[in-house]
């Protein structure tokens, strides 16, 4: 009997994508409000300056193709965010918003990053993170 593979549209949730495909993150640093030199030029809608924001992924192995997407919750609004693959790095992958959001320096946040690499998915949450400031 031949396998097939499922339809794309079905998604597995998985116990442990991390440790499946060898990818670590980093759990400290998301979100910084001021821009530094090669933090780009996004404006929230209300025409502010956009905080600036990063997931990255590394791993000893070459890591698959990956879609994330994250949301960031404060005590006074949910954030959806739309995030691309900002490099083309084999080992190493850093994801940065399509949207512009602003938060204020010191606000508590907690970040749910969902990841999914082929039919698998698995949403990870980091709780009582603060942004900070950068100069």
């Amino acid at each position: 009997m031949k396998n097939v593979d499922p339809p794309s549209d079905i998604v597995t949730k998985y116990d442990n994508l991390f440790e499946k495909y060898n990818i670590t993150m980093p759990s400290d640093r998301f979100i910084w409000n001021d821009y530094m030199p090669s933090g780009g030029h996004l404006l929230t809608p209300e025409g502010e300056r956009a905080s600036i924001f990063s997931i990255s992924f590394d791993s000893t192995n070459e890591l698959p193709p990956m879609e994330v997407s994250a949301v960031i919750i404060t005590e006074r609004k949910t954030i959806p965010v739309l995030l691309y693959d900002n490099g083309k790095g084999t080992f190493h992958k850093n994801f940065r918003p399509v949207n512009g959001f602003r938060l204020d320096n010191g606000e508590k946040y907690t970040i749910k990053i969902t990841v999914k690499i082929h039919e698998e998915q698995q949403t990870v949450t980091f709780e009582n993170l603060r942004v900070f400031k950068t100069m």
